[in-house]
């Protein structure tokens, strides 16, 4: 298995609507926060890898759409209302997929998954079962909104396939217990990222759920 292009994106809160409006008009504007911050990155990833056929997407949270469903929440629990429309479809988190899909590609399956902050193991080896079950292409990544006003939002994603191209890294998995295994949390595109520009042969990266070894295709 292949990764093509690990995509780090840090959002300002306080620049996500500019961005939204510059990158998507008027489109998302109903989407909720949550799903633009995954289609910002989203859309970052696939443009560098230039993948333009049909792909899987597969979604990582530790949280979801929290401000958005704390929001509706709020609706019901304070005026005693059911939540509006609009509002429960933002507290939805595999919305981005189905909307990556009416805007530019042909989506296969969608997925979103919860998962701890070090798992990025498990949805490595998610996309491997779906890239063995026939799929071509897997857009994987991680979407956390700030967990606070001066935070940033974060959108990593990499495309998996079975197939090397120019620049793609070789995945497979590792015995979590290597000497040279780091320990990683939501930052795996960020390292892998890193160290691609270095000039270091292997990275081995654990989190729970096991270790995976990346090196030159």
């Amino acid at each position: 298995m292949y990764l093509h292009e690990p995509s780090v994106l840090r959002i300002d809160p306080g620049e996500l609507a500019s961005l939204v409006r510059k990158h998507f008009g008027s489109e998302l504007r109903r989407a909720g926060g949550y799903s633009q911050i995954g289609l910002l990155g989203a859309r970052a990833c696939l443009a560098r890898a230039g993948h333009t056929g049909p792909i899987a997407v597969l979604c990582v949270s530790e949280h979801g759409a929290l401000q958005e469903t704390r929001a509706a929440l709020g609706e019901e629990l304070q005026r005693g209302e059911a939540a509006m429309p609009f509002s429960f479809i933002a507290t939805q988190p595999h919305l981005a997929g189905a909307l990556l899909a009416l805007r530019s590609h042909a989506v296969t399956r969608v997925a979103h998954v919860y998962l701890a902050a070090d798992a990025w193991p498990w949805l490595i080896a998610i996309a491997h079962g779906w890239l063995a079950a026939r799929e071509r292409a897997v857009l994987a990544g991680w979407v956390e909104e700030a967990a606070a006003p001066t935070a940033a939002h974060r959108s990593d994603w990499c495309v998996l396939k079975n197939d090397p191209a120019p620049g793609a890294i070789r995945c497979a998995l590792a015995d979590g217990d290597e000497p040279q295994a780091h320990h990683a949390a939501q930052d795996w595109m960020e390292r892998i990222a890193q160290w691609r520009a270095s000039a270091q042969p292997v990275l081995t990266l654990r989190g729970s759920g096991g270790a995976w070894r990346f090196s030159a295709a």
